[in-house]
């Protein structure tokens, strides 16, 4: 075992702007541990369960903005990052993953902890390179630095995302007592100048062109992790121009003053048959997906022109099968190419900015009037406008980004909001979230997750480092409650069975076994009595909203019929 080169690994990648390690405990990893955590400028973590390390490490590089590195032993270890992995390429976050394997002659052989790592993760990583076995030739570590040097470029240029490096390791593992440990501060390191991409004139012209001849022209945001100076220009753009923001829960767009917010209620009537002065002539789109199924199918019904603006593509996305133009440049720059138009004629903005501000009324009215039955949608309402401090907003799939996503985020304290709509999986919420917490620590961080995800996911929370930052409302409701809110699973026999997951699980024992404040809300007296308690809580807490599965439905069904 060379040791020495393996130190030199972890060098390269404190040089290349990696400071934060997560490792996996095991024995064929060891080289690769002692070199991370023994690296005096790399902050590593140990979390035991390969799955939530994952998941974390995502949550670190989105809030870092930086890859993060993650270093498991052999075997089925690997495949235990899957979900994540997979997450982190559909959202472009940076991950440098570290596999350690067994030597090739020993796969295929029925050897403990030896499966086929080479490629393990197939298309779901930007590249996978696998480490040559014996690096004692000049040219292997030549090649060994070369590999990791460009692993962590790959991650982080253009469409960013995770990149795969297996390195097969033979005993011993362990250095002998007499090494000497030292990182080499000569270590050849590839730097990398990246510009922004630039339209040429004509381009510009013909776009400018293009855009000036449509009437209605509607913005499209989808799930991006967008900076300031890109939000105050689009807030700008669209309020010059006269253009509607389409900018659902998942977009960070919430405090836009032309943002259409509730997207799912406004375009509930407009899907099958729409009134022509509701389509834009020209939708531009900008970001990843939307959460918005009702105005998804709005879209992809109606909508007469797309255009996409990206600087960099992983592949060519058309979710509304309208795409007709594809602009390579970042959106702020294409922000300043059409700044340079002429306003639209406003009837179209204000048509949409009327009726939202109409459904806005609507949804309060209900959700503020609803307090006969207790039940998930009006507590969660009751807990966000109860918010006083800037907030980071994580959000778990299936119900709860849906139920914030039609009560809305205007005029609330949210900073930003994260959810794993990569893949959409309830696998990691809870995990995601504690990357954040840990990693921004200065900030407030509330996580908003249904039963079913945030059981599915304890193992976020065993691990010995602090983040008394995070606060978490948990919807037990006993079971997967959104089959009875969506047509089809609610219909059959096997409905609570095999759907609703059904459980009778608290959260009281873990939250002793975690050491997290716990707090409990089966009504709405009680719910009031602890809003404030929670919130103001400077110490790790969780709500647990128990709630009734057709009540829920029940519910639902009410608000929608109230504000369509």
């Amino acid at each position: 075992m060379q040791q020495d080169i393996i130190n030199n690994i972890a060098e390269i990648c404190y040089r290349q702007g990696i400071s934060k390690a997560i490792i996996s405990p095991g024995s064929r990893n060891a080289p690769l541990t002692l070199a991370f955590a023994r690296h005096p400028h790399i902050h590593c973590f140990s979390i035991s369960d390969e799955r939530s390390a994952a998941f974390v490490a995502l949550g670190m590089a989105q809030a870092g903005k930086n890859p993060t590195a993650i270093i498991c032993t052999s075997g089925s270890a690997a495949l235990n990052y899957a979900p994540a992995i997979a997450e982190a390429f559909f959202q472009q976050i940076p991950l440098l993953i570290l596999t350690a394997d067994r030597p090739p002659e020993w796969i295929d052989q029925w050897d403990g902890q030896t499966i086929r790592q080479e490629n393990i993760f197939g298309k779901h990583v930007k590249n996978s390179y696998n480490f040559p076995v014996d690096l004692s030739h000049k040219d292997a570590k030549w090649q060994a630095y070369r590999i990791i040097n460009e692993s962590i470029l790959l991650s982080k240029v253009e469409s960013k995302g995770p990149v795969h490096v297996n390195i097969p390791f033979r005993e011993p593992f362990y250095p002998a007592k007499e090494f000497e440990w030292k990182y080499d501060p000569h270590i050849p390191i590839i730097s990398q100048f990246s510009g922004i991409k630039e339209l040429k004139a004509d381009a510009k012209a013909q776009l400018l062109e293009k855009f000036s001849a449509c009437n209605k022209v509607a913005f499209l945001l989808g799930q991006e992790d967008y900076n300031q100076d890109f939000l105050q220009k689009i807030d700008e753009i669209s309020q010059k121009l006269n253009i509607p923001v389409y900018a659902d829960v998942i977009s960070n767009g919430h405090n836009l003053k032309n943002a259409i917010t509730l997207t799912d209620t406004l375009c509930m009537s407009l899907v099958k048959v729409a009134d022509d002065k509701y389509v834009p002539d020209l939708l531009i789109s900008m970001g990843k997906s939307i959460i918005s199924k009702n105005l998804k199918l709005f879209l992809r019904n109606h909508t007469k022109s797309q255009w996409h603006v990206s600087e960099a593509l992983q592949f060519i996305s058309d979710p509304f099968q309208t795409l007709q133009q594809l602009v390579s440049c970042t959106p702020y720059s294409f922000l300043e190419i059409i700044g340079e138009a002429e306003a639209k004629n406003n009837e179209f903005l204000y048509l949409w900015k009327n009726d939202e501000d109409k459904k806005q009324v609507k949804t309060s009215e209900f959700l503020n009037s609803n307090t006969s039955d207790f039940n998930e949608l009006s507590a969660l309402h009751q807990v966000l406008i109860n918010l006083k401090q800037p907030t980071q907003l994580h959000l778990a799939n299936s119900l709860s980004v849906r139920y914030v996503n039609f009560i809305g985020l205007k005029n609330l304290p949210i900073e930003k909001v994260w959810v794993n709509r990569g893949t959409s999986g309830i696998d990691g919420s809870n995990s995601t979230a504690m990357g954040h917490a840990i990693t921004n620590n200065h900030k407030q961080h509330l996580l908003i997750t249904g039963d079913v995800a945030f059981f599915y996911d304890r193992n976020a929370f065993w691990h010995q480092y602090p983040y008394r930052n995070l606060k978490i409302i948990l919807l037990n409701n006993q079971g997967g409650s959104i089959f009875r809110m969506i047509p089809g699973p609610r219909d059959q026999p096997e409905l609570e069975n095999f759907f609703e997951t059904k459980q009778t699980l608290n959260a009281q024992c873990l939250s002793n076994e975690f050491n997290i404040k716990h707090l409990e809300a089966n009504s709405f007296e009680k719910l009031k009595a602890k809003i404030e308690l929670f919130l103001e809580s400077e110490h790790t807490s969780l709500l647990e909203i128990k709630s009734d599965s057709i009540t829920n439905q029940k519910t639902f069904e009410a608000f929608k019929t109230y504000i369509k």
